[in-house]
């Protein structure tokens, strides 16, 4: 059963793709997608990019609160 992730780029550069779309991701920046959306990254230099998988949340709200911080 797929469930939401967040990726947080703590260190380096990645590019990040979803359905298609290509972001350039720098140090600070963070993806929310809900579960079994397709993504894949590069990394374009050394990077530290933590995946976190959540049971009890929803990509929207943590979009949301990134975007209001």
């Amino acid at each position: 059963m797929p469930f939401p992730i967040i990726v947080h780029l703590l260190k380096g550069k990645i590019d990040f793709r979803v359905k298609g779309e290509l972001r350039h991701l720098r140090l600070g920046d963070n993806v929310g997608l809900e579960g079994g959306v397709p993504h894949d990254l590069l990394a374009k230099e050394a990077s530290i990019v933590p995946l976190s998988l959540s049971k009890l949340d929803r990509a929207e709200r943590v979009q949301q609160v990134a975007q209001n911080s």
